[in-house]
């Protein structure tokens, strides 16, 4: 477009963009996890329900509330996650293959997916203010004295995890999760399986783990 032109409404009033890195991981994650553990191929429609958490009749059909993936949406809408999905077919980074019109990855998704390649996507303007406002991580400082040390390592091992996975780091935990497990200081699977976000699944995955490395980070703290 080169040097704005002051006249056009591009130039006039640019369209906000936003950083839609984690975004596109959800969407592109959930059509990976439905092709490599299912063997499924969906649209945008049951995509987003997944995302969004919604136990539709097909969702339930084919076990899709059982995916990793499912729920993990909710901070958009799904008129939101629809421009989503939109752009992301337009960067070339979804396609769209059939006459049922299904999602496959592309050879760029697995740069997105790693978190090597940063996704920006422009402002949709019926995405919600309270959206647009929210931090998407919240600043160490707003963290008590001394869980922000314990947050940091629960993060460092969630890292770790997810990069040995081969999965974005929220597949594994929110860090709503990992600042209430820092904050709370579970001693047994039993108080961990009560925090917000540890699911049977996850409890058994991961507990151990993480009471190892909660524990560990409290007796150097």
């Amino acid at each position: 477009h080169g040097e704005p032109c002051a006249n056009c409404d591009t130039c006039l009033a640019p369209p906000e963009s936003w950083d839609g890195t984690v975004a596109a991981q959800k969407v592109l994650s959930a059509v990976f996890r439905l092709d490599r553990e299912r063997r499924q191929k969906f649209g945008a429609g049951q995509i987003i329900d997944i995302l969004l958490g919604k136990r539709t009749a097909k969702v339930e059909q084919f076990d899709h509330h059982t995916l990793t993936v499912f729920g993990v949406g909710t901070e958009l809408g799904e008129v939101q996650w629809r421009g989503v999905v939109r752009q992301l077919l337009a960067q070339g980074l979804l396609a769209v293959e059939g006459s049922y019109q299904t999602f496959v990855l592309t050879d760029a998704s697995r740069g997105v997916l790693r978190g090597e390649r940063q996704v920006m996507l422009r402002r949709d303007p019926e995405r919600p203010a309270k959206v647009r406002s929210r931090p998407s991580r919240v600043p160490q400082a707003e963290l008590p004295a001394g869980v922000a040390p314990v947050f940091e390592r629960l993060r460092a091992w969630r890292g770790a995890a997810a990069k040995e996975q081969g999965v974005p780091a929220y597949v594994i935990f929110h860090d709503a999760t990992l600042r209430e497990i820092a904050t709370r200081h579970p001693v047994n699977l039993a108080e961990l399986g009560t925090v917000s976000g540890v699911g049977e699944n996850k409890l058994a995955r991961y507990g151990e783990q993480v009471l190892t490395t909660l524990a560990d980070a409290l007796s150097d703290g």
